[in-house]
């Protein structure tokens, strides 16, 4: 053991501000770190649960419309539940080629790839290759978009071929889900 009487006062002077820097050291280690590490833990906290808040804010101003969508979609679903998977198939090729006819839009071709059996639903998806101009074709991605079939795009290409045609040529992959 030291004996602290017997040192000098230069000796003193370096143990006293040893054991004061050991003392900052720890304190800011075993007290103010974990305090401040947990207060930024709790801000991330309280900044995610005012997103959730302001999503269910707006789901909340948008309930009128979610319930009359739901209205007008739940006759749908139940009909698809009662139709054969190839009924749904073909109603929806028939879909897409209404809606290519309605926009103005040329189907070169449509491959219907074979259904997906999974754990709880079906995944059915087509290939489109189409052919037309800018505004018919943002008008059938439209269509698709606010069809009742809820249809979802997962590849979607333009190409323009060389020359002064203004005939832009696309390939979709699109994709529904069926009960």
């Amino acid at each position: 053991m030291i004996n602290i009487g017997n040192l000098n006062k230069r000796e003193k002077t370096i143990l006293v501000f040893t054991v004061l820097i050991i003392t900052v050291k720890l304190f800011f280690d075993l007290i103010l770190t974990p305090y401040f590490r947990n207060l930024e833990v709790l801000d991330k906290e309280i900044a995610h649960l005012k997103n959730k808040l302001v999503k269910a804010r707006r789901l909340t101003a948008r309930k009128g419309n979610i319930e009359k969508d739901f209205q007008n979609l739940a006759p749908v679903l139940k009909e698809e539940e009662s139709l054969s998977k190839q009924q749904q198939v073909a109603r929806i090729l028939t879909v897409l080629e209404r809606l290519g006819n309605k926009s103005g839009i040329n189907i070169n071709d449509i491959k219907p790839r074979a259904i997906r059996q999974m754990e709880y639903y079906s995944e059915f998806s087509v290939e489109l290759r189409l052919e037309a101009g800018s505004k018919e074709i943002a008008d059938f991605i439209y269509q698709l978009q606010e069809s009742k079939e809820l249809l979802t795009i997962d590849k979607f290409e333009l190409s323009i071929q060389s020359g002064d045609s203004s005939l832009l040529y696309g390939y979709l992959e699109i994709r529904k889900i069926l009960p």
